[in-house]
């Protein structure tokens, strides 16, 4: 005699969703083999996202084990799980040529999906595989995906910046990673109606060359991109050249930016400072600002002046902005190896004042006639060291804590996070979803 559930069938149902679909695959997998009613909410989640990436980086890969392959088998085998797909990662980010050139099922596989149920893509590839190596139809397919009516969110990296004109206006959030600046007429066969324009909501350009090419296809009117409706924007700057594109981008989103995250140029000189400056100027809708800062790093003549042009960009917003900014946010990544003396030599002690310059220059001006950040709430700073043996952590955590002292002292929230050794983004990457097990 069938056991009758002690729950609802309707709350039973719901059991699925309590997991995530990345950490807990094997649970969901399982749970999905025990009953009919779990099949179909443990499919939606574990297929929601795919993810196509090489499980042996820089390793031979047996045709029957690339990623295209696998995943082509498998819609083969389930072709209803495609209904379930609305994420798509193809990473190809190996030091070396990578599975993606090679992977000859790919295109089949991408075939079989309907890119129109597609709402967030990430192509990742890497410098040495680069676009044109890729099969023809591979990139066809690739840009019918950023074609998609649903999509939201593409992100890329190491192809061309062109994709972005193929998608339509459903597209809010885009992001680019040394992309390339130079055009592929053979995705012009998908591109987007003369009419149609993209409104983004969120820009993130992170860039070694190059970028004021990128900026300038963004706000190419031809391109019918509009960047007046953005509320986040995050930028690298590679160069001091790069300071004058964010200014740029600013000044098309000055009504509507809410997010302003910078990474400033860490080579900078000293007498660059003044010229490389960022203008926020009337961004009366700024409530957070983040700059991420390689506070040690030197410039050619040996010096750091990150720090520095930080303390000068800060104390120079003017109050039509500083004045609605809530959330303050520094990170700060320093290889003490590279500072003679470390921290309580002369450079140590620069750095130091440049430090509490910041603190001094959002707290002071909150209690005095000036009264440029009046609305700030939380100031947060992330420490990053590039020390694997973790031995000097708490000596940066007292370091910073000292300068910062006239934040922690004051009404405005103050939190320190030291992080025990800095990881650089290429070691971060996505694990590979093998799917589901055949019987499921």
């Amino acid at each position: 005699m069938p056991l009758t559930p002690r729950l609802p069938i309707e709350l039973l149902s719901l059991l699925p969703t309590f997991f995530d679909a990345q950490r807990d695959a094997k649970v969901l997998k399982t749970l999905s083999l025990t009953s009919q009613l779990f099949l179909k909410p443990c499919q939606t989640l574990l297929f929601n996202h795919i993810i196509l990436t090489s499980p042996t980086p820089n390793a031979t890969i047996p045709d029957g084990a690339y990623p295209g392959a696998k995943f082509f088998n498998l819609l083969e085998r389930s072709p209803k799980v495609s209904r379930y797909i609305q994420k798509l990662t193809v990473s190809n980010t190996a030091l070396a040529y990578g599975w993606l050139p090679n992977d000859m099922a790919l295109a089949r596989a991408l075939k079989k999906l309907d890119p129109n149920q597609i709402t967030a893509f990430c192509l990742r590839n890497n410098r040495r595989a680069q676009w044109y190596f890729l099969p023809f139809d591979v990139r066809i397919a690739f840009a019918s995906i950023c074609r998609s009516a649903c999509l939201v969110e593409l992100s890329i990296r190491e192809v061309p910046l062109t994709l972005l004109g193929v998608c339509g206006p459903s597209l809010k959030r885009f992001e680019a990673r040394d992309a390339e600046a130079r055009d592929d007429g053979n995705i012009s066969s998908v591109s987007r109606l003369a009419s149609e324009e993209i409104v983004l909501d969120s820009l993130r350009l992170y860039h070694h060359f190059d970028l004021d090419k990128h900026v300038a296809y963004l706000v190419d009117p031809a391109n019918k991109i509009r960047l007046d409706g953005l509320t986040k924007l995050d930028i690298l700057a590679a160069s001091p050249e790069d300071h004058a594109c964010a200014s740029d981008l600013i000044a098309h989103c000055r009504d509507s930016l809410r997010t302003f995250v910078f990474d400033p140029c860490s080579e900078i000189s000293e007498p660059g400072i003044e010229g490389a400056s960022v203008d926020l100027t009337d961004c009366t809708s700024l409530t957070s600002l983040e700059l991420h800062l390689d506070a040690t790093c030197p410039d050619p003549e040996g010096e750091r002046h990150c720090l520095h042009w930080a303390a000068s960009f800060i104390s120079k917003i003017p109050p039509t902005t500083s004045n609605n900014i809530k959330s303050l946010f520094l990170s700060l990544r320093l290889d003490l190896s590279d500072v003679p003396g470390e921290l309580t030599g002369y450079t140590g002690n620069q750095l130091y004042y440049h430090l509490r310059t910041i603190a001094v220059t959002v707290t002071d001006s909150i209690s005095t006639k000036n009264r440029k950040w009046k609305a700030l709430e939380e100031v947060k700073v992330d420490v990053q060291s590039s020390n694997p043996n973790d031995d000097d952590v708490e000596e940066i955590e007292a370091w910073v804590l000292d300068a910062m002292k006239s934040v922690s002292d004051s009404a405005v929230r103050f939190d320190l996070v030291a992080l025990p050794h800095y990881v650089s983004e290429a070691s971060l990457e996505v694990p590979p979803y093998n799917g589901m097990p055949e019987s499921a």
